[in-house]
């Protein structure tokens, strides 16, 4: 159940992702919540799980309501964290033979600091991009039957088609604007 959720938001973020920005904040927000509740409290209370899981969903949402512009600087942590501690390690194996090594919050924490340097620096664009890159992902991660290398491959295309829909989307909404 919880994969055909990923898969639905990993859709929405795939094409409509740089307009939905919020929500792909708030999702990103909750993926972590999911991965870094399992890692601090495996044996906790269900209760206790949602609890925290949805308190740092909404605290990741937040920067949008208070601080417009330092809601790149959050996205962008929790799109490098979760990228790279999630699907990383797999990539490096499937396209070099190498696979990252170290604690998980130290991988997590190294892709957070280049995720929010990225999306600070390139603003709309990165935002397009790491949503098309996020949607890729979680979509490509529905196919599971895939070999590591067939599902990068996978999500590689699945990037490129959401990249350019949502360029297309973009020159259509500045093309009105004028």
């Amino acid at each position: 159940m919880l994969n055909i959720a990923k898969g639905v938001y990993g859709g929405l973020m795939l094409i409509l992702g740089r307009d939905m920005d919020w929500l792909f904040s708030l999702g990103l927000g909750l993926l972590v919540g999911l991965k870094l509740t399992d890692l601090l409290t495996p044996d906790a209370p269900l209760w206790m799980f949602i609890t925290l899981v949805a308190i740092i969903g909404l605290l990741s949402v937040l920067p949008y309501l208070v601080y417009p512009e330092a809601s790149f600087i959050v996205t962008g942590f929790l799109f490098g964290g979760y990228l790279l501690s999630e699907y990383g390690s797999g990539l490096l194996q499937a396209f070099f033979g190498v696979g990252l090594t170290g604690p998980d919050w130290l991988i997590f924490f190294v892709g957070a600091v280049l995720g929010a340097v990225a999306l600070a620096l390139t603003k709309e664009w990165g935002i397009m991009f790491s949503t098309a890159m996020t949607g890729a992902f979680l979509v490509a991660d529905l196919f599971t039957s895939l070999s590591p290398l067939a599902s990068a491959l996978v999500a590689s295309g699945l990037f490129l088609a959401g990249s350019i829909i949502q360029a297309i989307i973009m020159r259509m909404e500045k093309a009105s604007e004028i």
